[in-house]
C-alpha cells in the first residue's frame, strides 16, 4: 500500500493493485452500495404505499417535483457525488501535501 492511498471506511486496499485502480474500485463500490440500498428502500416504500392504497401503481413515474423538492434532490445528489469521489479527493490532497511539504 502506498503512503498516498486514502483509506475508505470499511474497505481494505487490494494488495498489488495500483493506487488509481484501487481508488476507482473504492468509488465504484461506494456507488454500487449506495445505489443498492436506495433501490431496495424505494422498492419497499412504493410497495407499501400501493399496498395500503396511498398511491396508485406507477404514480411515482408520473411525479413532477416542485422547487423545494428539486432543491432537496440537488443537495442530496451533491452529497452522494461527494461521497463517491472522496477517495480521489483524499488522494489528491495527500499528493499535494507531499509535493508542497505541507
Amino acid at each position: 500500500m502506498s503512503q498516498q492511498q486514502p483509506l475508505v471506511k470499511g474497505r481494505r486496499p487490494i494488495p498489488g493493485l495500483p493506487d488509481g485502480e484501487d481508488q476507482t474500485l473504492a468509488m465504484l463500490s461506494a456507488l454500487g452500495s449506495e445505489l443498492a440500498v436506495a433501490r431496495e428502500r424505494i422498492d419497499t416504500l412504493e410497495r407499501l404505499l400501493v399496498q395500503r392504497g396511498v398511491l396508485e401503481d406507477n404514480a411515482v413515474e408520473g411525479f413532477e417535483p416542485d422547487g423545494a423538492a428539486s432543491a432537496a434532490r440537488d443537495a442530496l445528489r451533491r452529497r452522494i457525488i461527494a461521497k463517491i469521489f472522496h477517495p480521489l479527493r483524499e488522494a489528491a490532497r495527500r499528493t499535494a501535501e507531499i509535493t508542497t511539504g505541507a
